[in-house]
C-alpha cells in the first residue's frame, strides 16, 4: 500500500490542488512560496505521527479566505488483500467514483470548517470511502508519518536532555513491553548497587550529621540517598549524543560541523523508522534535507532513503496478521542536486499561480474601516494559489524520460524551479545571452530597465548540448495535472541548413496522442527546426503565448557579424586567438555585402577550413569584452527580440 494521490481544497494556497505521489520516493520541487510546506502540512494532518506526539493541528488560518471549509483527501493505492480487509470501510472503486483507477484503493477525507469569530474550533470531520463518516478510525490510524522539519538546529536537538528520540530508538531495539520492563529492572539493580558505594554512603553521613543536630530539639530527622526508579524515559534523558571522525574518540556534538551534526540527527530519525513495522504505512516527510550538506552527501542521503523505502515494500510482515511496515518518502527541496539525482518520473513540481477571485466573492472590509462602516466591500481580487505538475503524468514520447534522466544534471535541473527558461544549443549561446541581455535591456527607460533586468536574472538558461529540444519542451510545456511547469520558454536554435526534412522526421517519435509532423514537399527540402518545433508545440496544445523560437540563419556566428559596426570588435577577438592569421580575415574585409561578410566569418568556425576557431573560447572572450565595453556591439535582432520577450518587455510577442 502507498499514498497514490492527495487532493486539497481550500487549504491555505492549495485552493484546488491534486498531487500524484510515487510508491517509493517523491521529490517535490518548486520556487519559494509555491506551497511545498503547505503540502507537507496536508500530509501531517491526514495521518497520525508515528510516536503519537502530534505537533500540527488544524487552525482557522488553514482555511482559504475564499471558502468556508477546507477538505483534504488521501487516496491509497496498491492495497494487498490483507490491507483491503483492514481498510474495508474506506475501499472505493471506479464504480463509486470515475476518477479512481482500477485496483484496490482506500480513501480517507478530512473536512474542517472555519470557526466563527470568537468561537472555538471544532474537530475535523472524517469520512471513509464513499461513506459520510469514518466508522473505523483505528484502521486509518495504521497509516502514520514521521516528520523531519526544515532548517533544524541539529546540535541543539541532539544535545537536548529531553531524550524523546533516543527513547523511541531504545524502545524499537528492545521490542515488546516485557523486554522494556526487564531492561528497566536490570538498570534498577545497577543503581541500587551504586547506592551502596562507600563515597555515596559517606556523602549521606556528611549531610545527616548537621541535619540531626538541627532537628534534635523538635522532631529528629534523617535523610537517605537513592536513585529514582529508572524508566526508559529517564535512561534516554541521561544519554548524550557524541560524534567524531573515524579512528578518533567521539566528542561533544557541539564540536562537530553543522553538516555532519545534521546527518547524525537525520540518522536518529531514520533509526526511529524501525518502529514503522508497527504501522501498515509510514510516510517519511522530509523538508529541505539539503541544509548544511554538500552535494555528495545530499545524493547519498537520497539514495539511502530510496533504498530503505524499497526494502520496506518488499519485506514480508514479521508475523501473520502483523502490520505491513511499508515506508514511503516525500521530500521537498530547493536543491538542483536532489532534483538531478532522482528520475524525472519521481518529480512533482509545485507552481505559484495567480488566480482571480470568482465574481461572487467579495473581500471583507477591514474591521472598523470606512468600508465596513458604510457597508461597502472591496472589489474581487486575485490570490496566489498552488498548482501541481506530476512529471510522471507528462505525455512523454518513447525514450524521452530516459533522455531527461541523462540530460538533467545539476545545472539543467534548475529549470524546474522557475517559471521562465531559455533553451540554447550549446556553450557559446549560454555564455553570450546574459551579456547580450545587459546591452538590450539597458536601452529601456530606467524604471522598466530595472524590472526587465530583474526578470531576466531570474530566468534559467539551459544549454542542451545539441539540438534535442523536444524532451525539454515536453517536460516544461506539456500539460499535466491541469498545469505546466514553465510560463515562458525561449528556444534559440540554428537554421541547420545541412539537414533534410526526411532525416529529421525519421528521428521523431510522438507521445501519447501525438504524431510526427509530415514532411513538406520532397525529401530534398531542407529541414527548418524552428518551424518543426513550433508545429510540435501546437500539436501538444501549448498556447502560443507560452513559447518563443529564435532562429539564427544559418548559425549563431554569422549573425554576430551581420549588423554594421560589429566588425572591429569581432576582429580584435579573432586576432587575440589567431594573431598570425590575417590571411583568413581577408575574405571578410573584401566581402561586398553584409551576407557575404557573415558567411565568411561563419566559415572561420567550420571544421576542415584549416583554422577551425573554437566557438566556446570565442564566445567567452566576446562576453568578457561586452561586459567591459557594451556600447561597441549591436545584438542581432532575433536575439534581442527573444531577450525582450522572456523579460516581459511591453510590446514583445511570441
Amino acid at each position: 500500500m502507498y499514498l497514490g494521490r492527495v487532493r486539497a481544497k481550500g487549504f491555505k494556497s492549495l485552493l484546488d490542488t491534486d498531487v500524484a505521489l510515487r510508491p517509493g520516493v517523491t521529490v517535490v520541487v518548486g520556487e519559494n512560496n509555491a506551497g511545498k510546506s503547505n503540502f507537507i502540512d496536508v500530509l501531517r494532518l491526514l495521518t497520525d505521527p508515528l510516536d503519537d506526539r502530534r505537533t500540527r493541528w488544524w487552525d482557522a488560518e488553514d482555511v482559504h479566505p475564499w471558502v468556508d471549509a477546507a477538505e483534504l483527501c488521501a487516496l491509497y493505492a496498491g492495497l494487498s488483500p490483507e490491507e483491503a480487509g483492514t481498510h474495508l470501510q474506506a475501499l472505493i472503486s471506479p464504480a463509486d467514483d470515475s476518477s479512481v483507477p482500477a485496483g484496490r484503493h482506500a480513501r480517507y477525507t478530512a473536512r474542517f470548517t472555519r470557526p466563527a469569530p470568537g468561537a472555538r474550533a471544532q474537530r475535523p470531520v472524517w469520512s471513509a470511502g464513499r461513506l459520510l463518516d469514518d466508522p473505523e478510525p483505528e484502521a486509518r490510524r495504521t497509516i502514520r508519518h514521521v516528520y523531519l522539519p526544515p532548517m533544524r538546529n541539529a546540535q541543539q536537538e541532539l544535545a537536548s536532555s529531553a531524550g524523546n528520540r533516543l527513547r523511541l530508538i531504545l524502545a524499537a531495539e528492545l521490542g515488546a513491553k516485557e523486554a522494556i520492563q526487564a531492561f528497566e529492572e536490570e538498570q534498577a539493580e545497577h543503581f541500587r548497587g551504586l547506592e551502596s558505594h562507600t563515597k555515596i554512603q559517606a556523602a549521606r553521613k556528611r549531610i545527616n550529621e548537621p541535619l540531626e543536630l538541627l532537628t534534635a530539639g523538635a522532631h529528629p530527622q534523617h535523610m537517605g540517598l537513592s536513585f529514582a526508579e529508572p524508566s526508559l524515559v529517564s535512561i534516554a534523558r541521561a544519554l548524550r549524543t557524541r560524534m567524531g571522525d573515524e579512528g578518533l574518540d567521539a566528542e561533544d556534538i557541539g564540536r562537530s560541523g553543522l553538516g555532519y551534526a545534521n546527518l547524525l540527527y537525520i540518522a536518529t530519525v531514520l533509526a526511529e523508522l524501525d518502529a514503522a513495522q508497527e504501522a501498515d504505512l509510514t510516510l517519511f516527510l522530509v523538508e529541505e534535507p539539503e541544509a548544511h550538506l554538500h552535494p555528495q552527501l545530499q545524493i547519498l542521503l537520497l539514495e539511502h532513503l530510496r533504498a530503505q523505502a524499497l526494502r520496506s515494500q518488499s519485506a514480508p510482515p514479521r508475523t501473520d496478521g502483523a502490520p505491513q511496515g511499508h515506508i514511503q518518502v516525500v521530500i521537498t527541496t530547493h536543491s538542483p542536486v536532489l532534483a538531478a539525482a532522482t528520475t524525472v518520473r519521481d518529480l512533482v513540481v509545485l507552481k505559484r499561480c495567480r488566480t482571480p477571485a470568482s465574481a461572487s466573492w467579495q473581500e471583507p472590509a477591514p474591521p472598523g474601516s470606512e468600508e465596513e462602516m458604510s457597508g461597502k466591500q472591496k472589489k474581487p481580487v486575485f490570490a496566489f494559489t498552488t498548482a501541481a505538475v506530476p512529471v510522471n503524468e507528462v505525455p512523454f514520447a518513447d525514450h524521452e524520460t530516459a533522455k531527461l534522466d541523462r540530460y538533467l544534471d545539476i545545472t539543467k535541473s534548475a529549470m524546474l524551479f522557475g517559471s521562465r527558461v531559455i533553451l540554447v544549443e550549446g556553450l557559446a549561446e549560454a555564455l553570450l545571452i546574459p551579456a547580450f541581455a545587459d546591452i538590450v535591456l539597458s536601452s529601456l527607460p530606467e524604471a522598466e530597465q530595472r524590472r526587465a533586468k530583474a526578470v531576466f536574472r531570474g530566468t534559467c538558461i539551459v544549454a542542451v548540448d545539441g539540438v534535442d529540444f523536444t524532451p525539454y519542451l515536453r517536460v516544461l510545456l506539456a500539460e499535466a495535472g491541469d498545469a505546466r511547469i514553465a510560463d515562458r520558454v525561449v528556444v534559440i536554435t540554428d537554421q541547420d541548413p545541412g539537414k533534410k526534412t526526411a532525416e529529421a522526421t525519421d528521428d521523431f517519435q510522438g507521445g501519447e496522442g501525438l504524431e510526427a509532423p509530415e514532411p513538406v514537399g520532397a525529401a530534398a527540402v531542407r529541414f527548418n527546426r524552428a518551424s518543426w518545433l513550433r508545429d510540435n508545440l501546437l500539436q501538444w496544445r501549448v498556447p502560443q503565448e507560452r513559447f518563443h523560437i529564435a532562429e539564427s540563419k544559418p548559425t549563431l556566428e554569422p549573425e554576430l557579424m551581420r549588423p554594421d559596426g560589429n566588425q572591429e570588435l569581432l576582429a580584435d577577438i579573432f586576432f587575440d586567438l589567431r594573431p598570425k592569421s590575417q590571411h583568413h580575415w581577408k575574405a571578410i574585409t573584401e566581402a561586398a555585402t553584409a551576407d557575404e561578410r557573415a558567411d565568411a566569418f561563419g566559415a572561420l568556425f567550420a571544421k576542415g577550413t584549416g583554422i577551425g576557431l573554437p566557438k566556446g573560447d570565442y564566445a567567452y572572450r566576446l562576453a568578457e569584452r561586452l561586459t567591459q565595453h557594451p556600447g561597441r556591439f549591436k545584438v542581432p535582432e532575433h536575439l534581442a527580440a527573444a531577450i525582450c520577450w522572456i523579460s516581459g518587455v511591453a510590446g514583445t510577442e511570441a
